[in-house]
C-alpha cells in the first residue's frame, strides 16, 4: 500500500509552457526579473522603492505549484487566507490581514487594472468563483490599504491580473472524479491580438452534510463555467473584452440541501477602450473607458416539505425561491504622469463612475410571510423584492508626489477624495518613507487610510430572513501603520513587515429592528468602532542548492487583535529542478480558529511533477490534498463549519504551438 502512494504521488505531474530546465531558471532569477511594480504607484518602479507593502507572483511560479485560480493561489501569499463558504453559494472568502467576509468585499481585484469587484455585494466571491489564471503573465499585490491610489474597495489589499500577450497554446486535463477542462490561447503577432477561451466542468465531490434543518444527506457540489477574455492593440489604443459564466448545483445553503433543485448562475461582462500617450519625455497621459454588466440568478429549496418548522406545522410542498438582479457599471478615469525633476514625480487622477441596479425580484412558490403556496411561483418585484434598483454615482480626484532626496532616502506622499451621492465624501491619505541603503534592501515606514463603501446588500436588502439593509450606513474606515525590512542576497531573500490596524464604522450584522420591509426581523447592518489588529508578515525563499530552492512565510496575530481567521498561518514550498523534470511540493498551515467549533490546526499538502515531452508538449499529473485531510472551513450560519474537497489527482496535457 505504502509502495503504490508513493508511485501515485510521484506521478503527479503538472503542466508547463515552458521546458522545465527553463522553468527552473526562471524561477531562480525572479527575483531579479520582478524588481519592478506598477501597482503601489501606478507608474513602474522598484520593488525595494514601491510605497507599499507587495507580492508579486510570476506565471512560472503558477506553472512551479500547478496553481490556476485566484482562490486557491490567494493562500500562499502572506496575509491572505482564503476559504471556502456556502453563504451565498459555494465560493471562497477571501480574508486580508484578519478581516474576512463572505463576499471579500475587502480586497479589491482588477485584471489589467479594471474592477471587477460587483456593485450588490462588493466582492468576488459570487460573481467571480474561481477565477482563472492560466492566462496571466504576473500578479501584484498590495498587502494593505490602497484607497489613496484606488478608492472604495482598496479597504485592506488590492490585487492587479495582469494577462500574457504573447502565448499561442491549447490544454486538456481531466481528474479523478471525471471533471473536464480546456484552455486556448492564441497570439497573432501581425494584428496585435490575443485571444483566451477557457472551460471547465468540475463534478464536484461527495458530502454528507447536516443542513439547516437537521436533516443529514448526501451531495455534490458541481460547478462548470467559461472565461472569454480577447485584446486587441492599436497604436496607442487598446480594447479589452472580456465575459465569464458560472454554473452550479445542488450544494447551496438558502435555505437546505436540495439535490436536483438547487441552481445558481453567474455572469460578468465587460468592454474597456486605454489610451496610452507619451506627450513628451516628462509626461504621459492614460485614459480608460469601461463598461461592465452582472447578473446573479439563484434557486434554491428554502424549506422542504414534511419538515415540521413549528410545533404540528409542516410544509406540503417544497418551499423553493431565490434572488435574481442584474447590473451595470460605466466609468471613465485619466491620469497624468508629469516628471518635475530627475528626482520627483508627480501623478494626477481623476474619475467618474455612475452604478446602477437594472433589475431585481424574488422568485418564490410560497408567501414569505404567511407560507401559503402559491397555484404556479411567482416574481416578486417592486417594494415586495429583496432589493431595489438604485443608482450610485462616484466622483474622485487623486494626487501622488514621489520624491527621490538621495539614492538613499525616498518619500512617496498621496490623497484621494471620492464622493458618493448615497453616503458623501471621504479623504484617504498616504505617506511612505523608503530607505534603500543598497540595491536589493530597504526600509519602508508606511502610512496609510482607507475606505470601504457600504455595498448594495448592506444598504438595501428587505424582504429576507437573513438580513436587513440600512441606507443610513457609513463607510467603512481603517488606518495602518506599517514597518518592513527586505533584504537580498545571491542565495537568499527575506521579508518581515510589522502592521497595526485601526478599525472604525465596521459594517457587521447587528439587533434586528421592526420596520415594514423587514417583516421577518433579520439582524440590521449597522457600523461597529474601536476595532484594532497587530501582526506581521514574513517569507523568506532559500537557495539551498543549484537543483532546490525553498519558499516560507508565516503570519501572526497577537491575542488582542479583533480578527475573523486563524490567528496563525503559513506556507511551505519545496521546488526541485533536473533538466526536463520539476518537481514542487506545497503546503499551507491554518492555526485553530474559534469561528468553526472542534476545528484543530492542519496542513494542507499538495505536489506538483512537471515533464516537458518536447520543446511544444507537455504531460502532467497532479496532486491536491494529497494526505485526504479532513476539515471545515468557517461559514456565518453554520457553527461546525462546512466540509472541504478530499484527495484529488488530475491529469494534464498541453501544446505549444
Amino acid at each position: 500500500m505504502l509502495f503504490r502512494n508513493l508511485l501515485t504521488i510521484f506521478f503527479c505531474f503538472n503542466i508547463a509552457s515552458v521546458n522545465a530546465s527553463d522553468a527552473y531558471d526562471i524561477f531562480e532569477m525572479s527575483l531579479a526579473e520582478l524588481a519592478t511594480i506598477e501597482i503601489a504607484t501606478k507608474r513602474k518602479q522598484n520593488v525595494y522603492s514601491s510605497p507599499s507593502t507587495v507580492s508579486i507572483i510570476s506565471r512560472q511560479q503558477l506553472l512551479n505549484m500547478g496553481v490556476f485560480d485566484l482562490q486557491t493561489l490567494l493562500n500562499y501569499i502572506p496575509g491572505f487566507q482564503s476559504s471556502r463558504d456556502i453563504e451565498q453559494g459555494t465560493a471562497n472568502r477571501i480574508a486580508v490581514r484578519g478581516r474576512s467576509t463572505a463576499l471579500s468585499e475587502s480586497v479589491l481585484v482588477q485584471i489589467d487594472g479594471n474592477k471587477i469587484n460587483d456593485l450588490y455585494t462588493g466582492g468576488i466571491s459570487i460573481i467571480n468563483r474561481l477565477l482563472s489564471l492560466s492566462n496571466i503573465e504576473r500578479i501584484e499585490v498590495i498587502r494593505g490599504p490602497g484607497s489613496a491610489l484606488y478608492g472604495g474597495n482598496a479597504f485592506l489589499g488590492v490585487i492587479n491580473i495582469i494577462t500574457a500577450s504573447n502565448l499561442s497554446q491549447v490544454s486538456f486535463s481531466i481528474d479523478d472524479s471525471g471533471s473536464l477542462s480546456s484552455q486556448l490561447l492564441y497570439h497573432n503577432e501581425d494584428k496585435s491580438l490575443d485571444v483566451f477561451i477557457s472551460t471547465f466542468d468540475a463534478k464536484g465531490d461527495e458530502y454528507n452534510f447536516v443542513d439547516l434543518y437537521g436533516t443529514n444527506t448526501l451531495t455534490r457540489d458541481p460547478m462548470k463555467g467559461h472565461d472569454l477574455y480577447i485584446k486587441y492593440q492599436l497604436n496607442d489604443w487598446q480594447f479589452v473584452g472580456r465575459h465569464m459564466q458560472r454554473k452550479l448545483n445542488d450544494f447551496l445553503p438558502l435555505g437546505s440541501i436540495g439535490n436536483g433543485i438547487n441552481e445558481e448562475n453567474t455572469e460578468q461582462w465587460s468592454l474597456t477602450s486605454k489610451f496610452d500617450y507619451e506627450i513628451s519625455s516628462s509626461s504621459s497621459l492614460k485614459f480608460k473607458a469601461h463598461y461592465s454588466k452582472d447578473e446573479w440568478d439563484t434557486i434554491a429549496l428554502l424549506i422542504p416539505k414534511n419538515i415540521e418548522i413549528a410545533p404540528g406545522f409542516a410544509l406540503t410542498s417544497n418551499f423553493v425561491g431565490g434572488p435574481y438582479l442584474t447590473s451595470h457599471t460605466i466609468k471613465v478615469d485619466g491620469e497624468l504622469n508629469y516628471q518635475l525633476s530627475e528626482k520627483q514625480v508627480i501623478t494626477y487622477g481623476a474619475s467618474y463612475e455612475q452604478a446602477e441596479v437594472d433589475d431585481v425580484y424574488t422568485k418564490t412558490t410560497h408567501n414569505l410571510s404567511t407560507l401559503e403556496a402559491y397555484s404556479t411561483p411567482i416574481k416578486l418585484n417592486g417594494e415586495d423584492s429583496f432589493n431595489v434598483l438604485k443608482k450610485r454615482n462616484i466622483s474622485s480626484l487623486f494626487i501622488q508626489d514621489q520624491i527621490k532626496f538621495n539614492p538613499e532616502w525616498e518619500l512617496t506622499a498621496g490623497l484621494r477624495f471620492d464622493d458618493y451621492n448615497d453616503f458623501g465624501n471621504t479623504l484617504n491619505p498616504r505617506l511612505a518613507f523608503v530607505w534603500k541603503p543598497n540595491e536589493t534592501s530597504s526600509l519602508k515606514l508606511l502610512y496609510g487610510s482607507a475606505f470601504r463603501a457600504p455595498n448594495f446588500l448592506e444598504l438595501y436588502d428587505k424582504n429576507n430572513y437573513v438580513d436587513f439593509g440600512n441606507v443610513n450606513l457609513s463607510p467603512e474606515e481603517v488606518k495602518t501603520v506599517e514597518l518592513g525590512w527586505i533584504n537580498t542576497t545571491d542565495s537568499w531573500h527575506w521579508e518581515i513587515t510589522w502592521f497595526h490596524n485601526k478599525f472604525d464604522q465596521l459594517i457587521e450584522l447587528a439587533e434586528p429592528v421592526e420596520d415594514i420591509k423587514n417583516p421577518f426581523y433579520a439582524p440590521q447592518f449597522m457600523n461597529q468602532d474601536n476595532r484594532e489588529s497587530l501582526g506581521f508578515e514574513t517569507e523568506i525563499r532559500l537557495k539551498l542548492s543549484s537543483d532546490f530552492i525553498l519558499q516560507a512565510n508565516y503570519t501572526w496575530f497577537n491575542k488582542s487583535s479583533d480578527i475573523t481567521v486563524s490567528r496563525q498561518a503559513g506556507t511551505l514550498i519545496l521546488n526541485y529542478n533536473y533538466n526536463d523534470l520539476n518537481i514542487n511540493f506545497n503546503h499551507y498551515y491554518r492555526g485553530k480558529s474559534d469561528l468553526v467549533s472542534n476545528q484543530k490546526s492542519y496542513w494542507l499538502s499538495g505536489i506538483n511533477i512537471r515533464y516537458d515531452y518536447s520543446s511544444s508538449v507537455s504531460f502532467a499529473l497532479k496532486a491536491m490534498n494529497i494526505f485526504d485531510k479532513s476539515y471545515n472551513t468557517p461559514a456565518l450560519i453554520y457553527p461546525n463549519g462546512v466540509p472541504n474537497k478530499g484527495r484529488s489527482l488530475t491529469l494534464m496535457l498541453e501544446y505549444n504551438y
